[in-house]
């Protein structure tokens, strides 16, 4: 099931949004949460996830599961994390709300191992994805100059590190360029199930996912989110007005998950 929800403020769409989905009941039996915003660079929205999208999933999950345990992870593409975290305002946002913030730069890696990957049969992830947290991604909707889009799948791209899959270029996960970026997303849909995914829809950048990108003209105002992952980038796809079967990766995971 996949909701969209028209957008009057964070604070009161991703509010509804997460009712609709019965998230309330879900959250009786998680502990720990993990939330993947996209921060590809030190810019504001929407280049990147609002920090008050993000905001309102925690304020949510406090309410509900006063007790959990909330981090915010990410690994920004176009400049360390950490500049990004103070610039974007996520610095404050832990600081509010008693959250970790973690670099995926500089957190302890584990090795995995998928026989049947396409491009990474073995590969380095940060340890704290398989520490039984319910991961959530939280991307903001942007076209993609390569992959056509970039929504809840492609932000895992996010959870490479740098020393491990930087160097390629200049760009800090630029590794998924050379071994190719839909092979990468799909290794990575596998090695680490998105549980819930929520599109930052407010604006919308319509012709690139990098700094300066076009935005979209007029502004979306809508929050897209479920738990079916594959149709909930979908959605984000048509609101981009791109057809999701033209999207490689998108077509990889589906046939997967036939």
């Amino acid at each position: 099931m996949v909701e969209v929800i028209d957008l009057k403020n964070y604070q009161e769409s991703v509010t509804r949004l997460l009712g609709r989905l019965d998230f309330s009941r879900t959250l009786e039996q998680v502990d720990k949460i993990l939330i993947k915003p996209n921060l590809l660079e030190d810019v504001p929205p929407p280049c990147t996830t609002h920090k008050d999208c993000v905001a309102a999933i925690i304020e949510y999950i406090r309410n509900c599961r006063p007790g959990a345990e909330i981090a915010v992870i990410e690994g920004s593409g176009g400049c360390d994390t950490q500049k990004a975290f103070k610039a974007l305002g996520y610095e404050l946002l832990a600081e509010k709300y008693g959250i970790r913030l973690i670099d995926v730069d500089r957190c302890q890696l584990v090795k995995k191992f998928n026989d049947n990957a396409l491009a990474y049969r073995q590969i380095y992830l940060p340890r704290i994805l398989f520490e039984n947290y319910y991961f959530i991604s939280v991307p903001v909707l942007k076209a993609h100059t390569i992959t056509r889009v970039t929504l809840s799948y492609k932000n895992l791209v996010g959870l490479l590190a740098q020393k491990h899959y930087g160097g390629y270029w200049h760009y800090r996960r630029s590794d998924v360029h050379r071994v190719g970026v839909e092979k990468a997303i799909y290794d990575l849909s596998n090695y680490v199930p998105i549980d819930l995914a929520i599109i930052d829809a407010a604006t919308g950048q319509a012709d690139s996912h990098l700094r300066g990108g076009k935005a979209c003209s007029p502004p979306h105002r809508k929050i897209v989110g479920g738990h079916s992952i594959l149709e909930v980038d979908q959605a984000g796809c048509r609101l981009l007005g791109v057809d999701p079967e033209t999207v490689k990766h998108l077509s990889l995971i589906e046939k997967t998950l036939i």
